[in-house]
C-alpha cells in the first residue's frame, strides 16, 4: 500500500512531536543560583485541572487563546515571577504573578486576534528581571 507524501509527512511529524520530552517544547537559558527553581515551561492551547492541556509549539489563531505554564519547586518564601509576551520582538504584555511556598506553578493567558499571526515568544523572568526562560511559539491560520 502506498502512502501519499503529506500524509507520510504529518505521521512523522506527529511521531516527532508526541515522542519529544518536554525540554523540547521550552528552551531553557539559565538556572538561578538562590530562590526558586524553575522544573516546567511550557506553551500550551489551555489549562486544565492545574496542568497545561495540548502542549505545542505552533498554534492555530481558531484556538482564540493560548497559555504559558510555569512551575517552580523549592519557593522558600513568597515571590514574584514575570511572563513577558512578545509578538515579532515587540513587548505585548507583561504578566507578574506570585509563587507561594514550598511548590507552585502559575500560568497566563493571551487572547489571540487575527493579527497575532507569527512568531512569538514568552520570557520568563524572576523578581529582579532575570531571565529564566524563553518559550518560542508560532501563531498559524
Amino acid at each position: 500500500m502506498k502512502i501519499p507524501f503529506r500524509k507520510l509527512c504529518f505521521i512523522v511529524s506527529l511521531a516527532v512531536v508526541f515522542d519529544a520530552p518536554d525540554a523540547a517544547w521550552s528552551q531553557e537559558v539559565s538556572v538561578p543560583s538562590s530562590g526558586p527553581a524553575l522544573v516546567k515551561a511550557v506553551m500550551c492551547e489551555s489549562i486544565q485541572k492545574l496542568t497545561p492541556d495540548n502542549q505545542a509549539v505552533v498554534f492555530s489563531i481558531d484556538l482564540g487563546r493560548i497559555s504559558c505554564f510555569t512551575e517552580f519547586d523549592q519557593v522558600v518564601k513568597q515571590t514574584v515571577i514575570h511572563h513577558k509576551w512578545y509578538h515579532r520582538g515587540n513587548l505585548i504584555s507583561a504578566k507578574q504573578l506570585t509563587l507561594n511556598p514550598p511548590r507552585w506553578s502559575s500560568f497566563s493567558s493571551m487572547q489571540l486576534r487575527d493579527a497575532d499571526k507569527g512568531p512569538w515568544q514568552v520570557d520568563v523572568t524572576d523578581e529582579s528581571d532575570k531571565l529564566l526562560y524563553i518559550l518560542r511559539f508560532s501563531v498559524t491560520d
